[in-house]
């Protein structure tokens, strides 16, 4: 594992766009905009530990690597439709679209996951919503399965 470098983890202007917060019992952790951002707009610079270990808050960087020990990336919700994208070549979060302030920031998982550390019954509400999330190189697992199957049927 590597750690960030010293000028990655200095105080910046971005400490006071974003916090963590816990959003409801439900979806636990999440990050919310403290103030608006335009479409295109950078909305934070991230660092933290690279390793090859999958973890509950870790992203992929690349095949092999993911990243971990990041102020707010790690605990971005999903959305089928999200708000913001990662840039993991240039470890940026980005506005896809304008983001009000108070608006909680949420990402594609299955943009930048092959593999989910756990797959889980989506809750976004987007009219495209999935209903069942896991990584872009893998299927349901068969609690996914039967969930699907379940609500397919209801």
């Amino acid at each position: 594992m590597t750690s960030a470098p010293e000028w990655a983890t200095a105080r910046t202007q971005d400490d006071e766009a974003l916090e963590v917060l816990r959003l409801d019992e439900r979806r636990g952790l999440g990050v919310r905009a403290l103030r608006g951002f335009a479409a295109g707009e950078t909305m934070h610079r991230f660092a933290g530990v690279v390793g090859e270990a999958i973890c509950q808050h870790s992203l992929q960087i690349d095949a092999l690597r993911h990243i971990s020990g990041t102020r707010y990336i790690g605990y971005l919700s999903h959305g089928c439709e999200p708000n913001a994208r990662l840039d993991m070549a240039g470890f940026t979060l980005v506005a896809l679209r304008a983001i009000a302030a108070g608006e909680v920031v949420t990402i594609d998982y299955a943009e930048t996951e092959d593999r989910l550390h756990r797959q889980f019954a989506c809750g976004c509400g987007a009219a495209a919503c999935r209903g069942w999330i896991h990584g872009r190189s893998e299927g349901p697992n068969a609690e996914g399965q039967a969930w699907l199957e379940n609500h397919a049927a209801g």
